[in-house]
């Protein structure tokens, strides 16, 4: 959904400045801060249509029972994930990044969000991405960090502390589910989303208040809503793609339509 999202906001002349991400949407800001525009958008986009499940992890019996008895702080290795991580960003180190880059990520023992503008690149993401007992947390410097979503499911305030003036954020969203997902590991990851969407409601709030002050904007990129897929069903890509894609160029177009009704209004000018 996040590939679709930016092809569209590429299209339409919207460049980044800087990208920020959290969990997964740290590993598309660290594709598209190494390969910008819209060609970059699009490769994004053909690498979730293309993935498969075994290229980020395999369920092994004995490091599932490890990770229940106590014996392990995970169910899954990360080996899998890291070598997708590499063959998915060109460089080694955050601060090499051609369009400046931040991820986002979780202190295990505070909570605090660490922002991690510096060092190795898919370390920072493996840590963004782990999700508490399914992913190993990783140690850096001397923090043990996990997924960033716990402390900042959206950064935006992230962000503005690093500069930013007017922020798209790019979300995830999926249509309200039906029934609970099947599974221990879908329903612990369900819950989860659950209880950091408050904590995300109440940053992004403020974040906006902090944009009024200064005259800018919080823009939220809609995704179109299409039904959730299972937890590790990666089959849905171009899909997902798609219907983001979609949703992002007519909105697009109906903030063209309002700011050209309203050339009098400086508050609705397109960025």
């Amino acid at each position: 959904m996040q590939a679709g999202a930016v092809a569209a906001l590429l299209e339409d002349g919207i460049e980044p400045d800087l990208l920020i991400g959290t969990s997964v949407g740290a590993l598309n800001a660290a594709f598209l801060a190494t390969r910008p525009g819209k060609k970059g958008a699009r490769a994004l986009i053909d690498g979730w249509s293309s993935l498969q499940r075994r290229e980020v992890a395999a369920f092994s019996p004995i490091a599932l029972l490890a990770g229940f008895v106590g014996m392990k702080d995970h169910l899954l290795r990360a080996n899998r994930l890291r070598t997708l991580m590499r063959r998915w960003v060109e460089i080694d180190r955050i601060e090499d990044a051609g369009i400046p880059l931040a991820v986002v990520t979780t202190d295990a023992l505070s909570g605090e969000a660490v922002v991690l503008q510096t060092g190795d690149l898919v370390d920072a993401l493996c840590a963004s991405a782990a999700i508490p007992g399914l992913l190993p947390p990783v140690r850096i410097g001397e923090r043990w960090l996990i997924d960033g979503s716990l402390a900042a499911g959206c950064p935006v305030l992230q962000a503005q502390a690093l500069g930013a003036h007017d922020v798209y954020m790019i979300t995830t969203a999926t249509a309200p589910r039906l029934r609970p997902p099947r599974g221990a590991i879908g329903m612990a990851m369900n819950s989860v989303s659950l209880v950091t969407a408050r904590s995300n409601q109440e940053q992004f709030a403020a974040a906006r208040l902090h944009a009024a002050s200064i005259g800018g904007h919080v823009f939220v990129v809609p995704t179109g809503q299409p039904p959730a897929p299972s937890t590790f069903d990666l089959s849905k890509g171009a899909t997902l793609a798609s219907v983001a894609y979609n949703a992002a160029r007519s909105w697009l177009y109906s903030e063209l339509v309002t700011s050209l009704g309203n050339d009098d209004d400086t508050s609705s000018q397109r960025v």
